[in-house]
């Protein structure tokens, strides 16, 4: 149970960071932080993260599920701008890391549709410049799609 401890939690540790690890800050709201993740196997692949603690979508009350999945989708407008893939998923887990995320995975054209979604594809870790570059342009289009 020590997972689903805040204190413990490495999203609420590092989430609002610029960088870190896993990401790169691309938005903060008052409801989540927007990251565009490093391992770029399926360009423009991005979490959402809620700011608080929080386990499950059924912990939200109305206002605030609305708040989480409007920046869902405001980041989907976003990766679909920048990136312009042929379908983005959502996806909501955690089991893994269980503070409340939403992937969204954009599939381009040259991906497989018959293959299942795993946001474990690659790794493809761009350099640095580029990954910024990539982040940049997120970061644009987001301030566009508002």
């Amino acid at each position: 149970m020590e997972l689903l401890a805040p204190e413990f939690c490495g999203m609420c540790a590092d989430a609002h960071l610029p960088e870190n690890e896993h990401s790169i800050l691309v938005a903060s709201t008052e409801m989540t932080h927007v990251r565009l993740v490093r391992n770029q196997a399926h360009p423009g692949y991005t979490v959402v993260i809620l700011r608080e603690h929080l386990t499950d979508l059924g912990q939200l009350d109305a206002a605030q599920l609305s708040a989480f999945w409007s920046d869902v989708q405001r980041a989907g407008r976003a990766v679909d701008r920048a990136f312009e893939p042929r379908k983005i998923n959502y996806l909501v887990m955690g089991h893994r890391a269980p503070h409340l995320h939403c992937h969204v995975f954009p599939q381009h054209l040259e991906d497989d549709p018959l293959q299942n979604v795993d946001v474990s594809d690659g790794p493809v870790y761009l350099a640095d410049a580029e990954i910024a570059a990539s982040a940049a342009v997120l970061r644009e289009a987001w301030h566009a799609v508002a």
